[in-house]
């Protein structure tokens, strides 16, 4: 970590594969900037690093998931097993069967990071943050406070991402059968996904720590938009909602709002309160998803408000588990307050990223709007989820016409349920 002499920036290296960096000619520059606030990002997930804010290695594992979806669903470079040759190819690391590892051929390194002062830094609960409390539970439910406070780095703070290719790949792949793109191709690709819906830290498919590169001299089509037919070409699905464009934080609330709404708002995920919910201060009423009576079924014997008797003609469904496991139920019925988990691991990443998506400058100023990305999701629909030592399955195509909020935003499933009400 090298300090300029204004002291104002860190003008840092932060790259796996140090020894290639004398090798190299010519380092291509983004220039990036956060629109919206990071949650962690450290070397503990919910902390920020205030040493090295912007990590290499978080960017670089962002850069290698977009191009596995890119690899399979866009450009069809051959089998899980092919595509993940492939990856180790290009981006290094050790692949199975093999006793030595790779060296990546793409090179990564940050610079111009600001050291980070406390006034870059703002509390979870600030008063600024309010609209993003749905997506901070887990700071909210933490029990160590002192040790982790749970701050975010505000929006704004700007760095440079800079890449280059290692020697081989520039003779190596100068062409590539079949019309496919060579790997010099795909990074530049990569990238441009990455610029339109990457994000750093803890919670970034909800948005949290969205970044936004606004130029790159040598290879500007990164910065381009991604338009909806492309968006369509990877086996991904876009929605933008209607609100005018704002600033990015402003966008990401409205967005939280969405998918806030459509899971347990009166009249859209809940029932409007009762005369008795009224008089007691609740918001709604009974939830219109299946879940919380699937539970009150299964674990019937922990109890639960006999007012609230399994009712809901779905069944045993736990249909909110497409949007990422696990799911955790809280309620003061024994029987409701639960953790639903995937039956085949620890978790399931959410198919859905939320985020603000670009809508052009306004008086010199980026302005953006409220965007959802569903990514392929199609094998999702068949898991379970595990209640104990059963499994129960997460979606039925038959349970669409008996849940409100899929029914009432053209059927389907409920992602494709939810971007139809995104687009309200």
């Amino acid at each position: 970590m090298i300090r300029d002499p204004s002291k104002r920036k860190i003008n840092a290296v932060y790259e796996e594969n140090l020894p290639q960096i004398t090798l190299i000619k010519h380092w291509h520059t983004l220039d990036c900037q956060l629109i919206t606030p990071m949650y962690g990002g450290g070397v503990i997930s919910t902390k920020v690093d205030t040493a090295m804010p912007i990590r290499v290695s978080s960017i670089r594992g962002q850069l290698r998931f977009w191009w596995r979806l890119l690899a399979k669903y866009q450009w069809q470079l051959g089998s899980d097993q092919a595509i993940r040759k492939a990856e180790f190819e290009l981006w290094g690391g050790m692949n199975d069967g093999e006793d030595n590892g790779k060296a990546s051929k793409v090179l990564l390194k940050v610079t111009q990071v600001p050291i980070l002062h406390d006034n870059h830094l703002i509390k979870y609960d600030d008063a600024n943050l309010n609209g993003l409390r749905y997506i901070l539970f887990p700071a909210y439910h933490a029990k160590d406070s002192t040790n982790n406070p749970h701050h975010l780095l505000k929006a704004d703070i700007t760095w440079q991402l800079q890449f280059a290719f290692s020697p081989n790949i520039l003779s190596k792949y100068d062409k590539t059968a079949n019309n496919k793109p060579n790997p010099k191709e795909q990074v530049i690709e990569t990238l441009r996904w990455w610029a339109n819906f990457g994000g750093l830290g803890f919670r970034s498919r909800r948005g949290l720590g969205a970044v936004y590169v606004s130029q790159c001299q040598d290879y500007p089509e990164i910065c381009q938009p991604l338009t909806p037919d492309e968006v369509t070409k990877a086996g991904c699905q876009l929605a933008i909602s209607k609100n005018n464009p704002t600033d990015g934080l402003r966008a990401l609330k409205t967005a939280v709002q969405k998918l806030s709404n459509f899971r347990q708002a009166a009249d859209v995920g809940r029932n409007p309160p009762s005369r008795q919910a009224v008089s007691e201060n609740k918001p709604a009423g009974r939830s219109r998803w299946p879940e919380p009576d699937a539970l009150r079924r299964i674990q019937g014997n922990l109890g639960y408000d006999r007012r609230h008797e399994p009712e809901h003609k779905a069944g045993n469904v736990f249909a909110r588990a497409v949007f990422g496991l696990p799911i955790l139920f809280q309620s003061q019925e024994k029987a409701v307050n639960a953790t639903v988990e995937p039956a085949f691991g620890d978790r399931l990443a959410s198919p859905l990223i939320l985020r603000p998506i670009y809508a052009g400058h306004r008086n010199g100023q980026p302005q953006w709007q409220a965007g959802a990305l569903v990514l392929p999701y199609e094998h999702i629909l068949k898991k379970q989820v595990k209640i104990g030592n059963h499994c129960y399955p997460m979606w039925q195509d038959d349970a669409a016409q008996n849940i409100i909020p899929v029914r009432d935003n053209g059927g389907g499933d409920p992602l494709q349920a939810f971007l139809r009400y995104f687009k309200k």
